[in-house]
């Protein structure tokens, strides 16, 4: 479902998306700076949002992520380096960050990711971390800095938590590779390298993770949906 235009079910390039226990559809519709919800086989139910920055307003929505219970929301609001907390309903419930490099803070923030325990994980991108939250947005911990190589990022736009272990997998849009982390941000594996053949990548956008613990990757230049099954389980080692 789906063309270009404003009106409802309408998209300006929709960048994110997620779901929740009842199969409704959140979308991103970045570009018109709303969330759109629809049921599972594309019945258009509500959306909210405009452009802005007051609450509920957005600019350049990416990211979305529902929480456990279905009962929460999370977006990420790029241009305004901030996340957002909804009801499923669409209330505003709550924002953190504001434009920096401190704990906390966000440059360009694209991916949110919540795990079973409610702990958010946003990719930070122009910090080139990943921070993790609390579900009402206290600052855990953060990991990564500027390069390649493990725990380093250029581009991490995508981050996803398979439900098995917990582990925290991030997409790096430059250096075309998924690092895998435990939940506290001990760097476990990594795959991926440039290219068009199998388990390579041409800029790894948002990730997306299913019960079973499988990966999907959007593989945005080779125009494709990669899937890795189960990914590694993680070592003894659960501390820096």
């Amino acid at each position: 479902w789906g063309s270009y235009g404003t009106a409802e079910s309408q998209f300006r390039y929709p960048l994110g998306v997620a779901t929740d226990a009842a199969g409704n559809v959140y979308v991103a519709d970045t570009g018109n700076h709303r969330i759109q919800v629809f049921t599972e086989t594309g019945t258009f139910l509500r959306q909210w949002g405009s452009s802005g920055s007051g609450e509920g307003q957005f600019r350049y929505p990416r990211g979305l992520a529902v929480d456990p219970g279905g009962l929460r929301l999370y977006v990420v609001d790029v241009s305004n380096h901030r996340v957002q907390v909804f009801t499923t309903a669409g209330v505003f419930v709550n924002q953190w960050g504001g434009y920096g490099s401190a704990p906390g803070q966000f440059r360009s923030p694209s991916g949110v990711a919540v795990a079973s325990d409610g702990s958010v994980y946003v990719a930070d991108k122009g910090n080139y971390r990943v921070q993790q939250f609390t579900g009402d947005g206290t600052f855990v911990r953060e990991w990564g800095t500027y390069g390649t190589g493990p725990s380093r990022f250029v581009s991490p736009y995508g981050v996803a938590v398979e439900s098995g272990n917990g582990l925290v997998c991030v997409g790096d849009y430059t250096n075309n590779c998924v690092q895998v982390f435990l939940p506290n941000g001990y760097y476990q594996t990594q795959w991926g390298t440039s290219g068009s053949g199998e388990g390579q990548f041409r800029g790894p956008f948002l990730l997306g993770a299913d019960a079973s613990g499988n990966v999907y990757v959007a593989d945005s230049e080779n125009h494709r949906i990669p899937v890795f099954v189960q990914v590694p389980v993680p070592s003894s080692r659960t501390t820096w």
